[in-house]
């Protein structure tokens, strides 16, 4: 009988099933290290944190400058916008959000113009702290997102970083 193969045991199907499971995996992980993204360990955008003042007083408020700094070869966009976001602490600060860039995407034609070009001003952002902050250093939460490109490969991606904001209360 030409063409006749016996039916694979369960131990052969197992392997070959395993071995494709890898294949797909191996593939799907040079594919996306291919596209141009940035690598897992790698961000788009160095992020510098200031609050001022340094010692804040319960109660009282306390001015949040976060820096964005695209490194090269990397544009932000203004659409969707870059925003900041503070969840509320309870007993330490309130909610607090802000956000930048244009609300609606450009025509397809003015694609540049949905680009920030040259320095990006900072996000400031009012932090209210609770009357009854207890004094000492604290870590409050933060949540930026915002959108990129890569200019060379034109691959774009939303992006998501977790901030961490000094407050010391006096």
């Amino acid at each position: 009988m030409r063409g006749w193969h016996p039916a694979p045991t369960m131990k052969k199907m197992k392997t070959r099933l395993a071995l494709l499971v890898g294949v797909c995996i191996a593939v799907s992980r040079a594919g996306s290290a291919a596209g141009g993204g940035p690598a897992a360990s790698d961000t788009p955008i160095k992020v510098t944190v200031a609050v001022s003042p340094a010692m804040v007083g319960a109660g009282s408020d306390a001015l949040v400058t976060v820096k964005l700094d695209p490194k090269p070869g990397i544009k932000l966009n203004k659409y969707p916008k870059i925003k900041l976001q503070v969840p509320a602490a309870p007993g330490l600060v309130g909610a607090a959000e802000q956000s930048m860039g244009n609300p609606a995407p450009p025509p397809p034609d003015q694609l540049d113009a949905n680009y920030f070009h040259g320095a990006i001003d900072p996000l400031t952002l009012t932090l209210h702290l609770d009357s009854q902050a207890v004094k000492g250093p604290h870590e409050v939460r933060a949540k930026l997102s915002y959108f990129y490109c890569v200019a060379a490969s034109g691959y774009c991606a939303p992006a998501k970083t977790e901030l961490t904001i000094p407050v010391t209360v006096r």
